[in-house]
């Protein structure tokens, strides 16, 4: 098989947002009453960072003054405000960018007390914010402190100074030590170290080397990313089995293909995923009610991201709905498999039956197809990847993708 083909998509949800299109007729007033039939998850985006890495896609924008960074977060408060709504059960809150932690102390307090008092978030949830050891301060770590912050990830991708230039990335390995020692000393529950292959020059022992200074800070996860939107390495496979292998010999549980965690393995009676609700909170996230999905437009453009931001500031009504998707019957079907199958619990195929009151295997021939490949096997009532299913992830996903999803994705806005 070919190296590329492997890492043919990097697919953490489904639909994309280049799928998505303008949508009209759909008020946020009359579909918020979805948020209060389970527990929702809430997002935050911060699309700002001080520099754009190599293989960034994101929607965030470079150079970003303080005072405009002020006004996009009393443009959240507002869009709080607006929303206008009844106690909603919060399961977890995230702040995601970009890099959150490019705000300052003051607008980092003000960004977390002004949305937890709006929206009457109780202090003990789950709360996970994102940072890079550029942005990384004693002072910062103990405001999160303060907020009880559950789980802090930063963004190293390599102790590697050549690599980290090739990357583009601002920290030196030297600073990423520094800001491990300080995220240790404040000693969150769970800290997750973010690592990267397949980086051009990374050899298998640079890649070693990397991993072995990360697990010297013996984080909770660790995420092994495939390089993507730049030039790679042709090894990319064998690299991941170097690294995966390191990482279980050192008593990591391989949850995904790029998750690994410092625990037990999970339990076999994991809930199905698929269905959550997810509310977002200003521009370039998305959220998710049901099978509407939705987000203000995105770009990975600086200049179009920074028009979007400044659009979202200026909009006046910031609830309103028009950039979206809302997914068929069959797209839920190819979430439910997709959101499942390619972790570590598996689809569950009587939770598939009774969603969606067909059979999984008869309604996606190449479930079975997967079974015959041995990429994965029926355990009871769940499929669940193989060790070789699980390395061919970025490969075996992108085959759900629907025709109309796929022809979207690939036409131009």
């Amino acid at each position: 098989m070919n190296n590329n083909d492997i890492y043919r998509q990097y697919m953490y949800s489904y639909p994309h947002k280049k799928a998505y299109r303008a949508l009209t007729g759909i008020n946020f007033h009359e579909v918020k009453s979805r948020l209060y039939e389970q527990e929702t998850h809430l997002y935050v985006h911060m699309p700002f960072c001080q520099s754009r890495c190599g293989f960034c896609n994101l929607f965030t924008c470079t150079g970003a003054e303080s005072g405009f960074i002020d006004r996009y977060i009393a443009a959240i408060v507002t869009q709080c405000q607006q929303m206008d709504l009844a106690p909603v059960d919060w399961a977890s809150f995230t702040v995601g960018g970009g890099t959150p932690l490019l705000l300052n102390v003051g607008q980092l307090h003000t960004l977390f007390t002004s949305v937890f008092a709006t929206l009457n978030i109780d202090r003990d949830i789950y709360k996970t914010i994102e940072t890079s050891p550029s942005d990384t301060t004693p002072e910062k770590i103990a405001l999160l402190n303060d907020f009880a912050v559950n789980r802090v990830s930063i963004g190293v991708q390599s102790f590697n100074d050549d690599e980290l230039k090739t990357l583009h990335r601002r920290h030196s390995a030297a600073s990423a030590r520094q800001a491990l020692e300080w995220l240790k000393d404040g000693d969150f529950p769970s800290l997750n170290i973010d690592i990267i292959y397949g980086i051009p020059g990374q050899t298998h022992e640079s890649l070693t080397a990397s991993l072995n200074q990360a697990l010297c800070y013996q984080p909770e996860e660790i995420f092994l990313y495939p390089l993507y939107n730049m030039p790679r390495q042709q090894n990319m496979h064998s690299s991941y089995v170097v690294a995966r292998d390191r990482l279980r010999n050192a008593g990591y549980t391989q949850t995904s293909m790029r998750r690994f965690v410092l625990a037990p393995a999970p339990s076999a009676a994991a809930k199905s995923c698929g269905f959550e609700n997810s509310l977002a909170l200003g521009a370039g996230g998305r959220s998710y009610l049901s099978n509407l999905h939705y987000c203000t437009p995105w770009s990975a453009n600086q200049q179009a991201s920074q028009k979007i931001i400044q659009d979202f500031i200026d909009c006046e009504d910031k609830t309103t709905i028009k950039h979206g998707y809302v997914l068929s019957d069959d797209e839920m079907k190819r979430r439910f498999i997709i959101k499942n199958l390619f972790f570590w619990q598996g689809l569950s195929l009587t939770d598939y039956r009774q969603h969606f009151g067909s059979e999984a295997l008869k309604d996606f021939p190449d479930l079975q197809t997967f079974i015959q490949q041995q990429c994965c096997y029926q355990y009871h009532d769940r499929l669940r990847l193989t060790e070789s299913g699980m390395a061919l992830s970025d490969r075996l996903g992108p085959m759900f993708i629907s025709s109309e999803v796929m022809l979207r994705e690939n036409r131009k806005r």
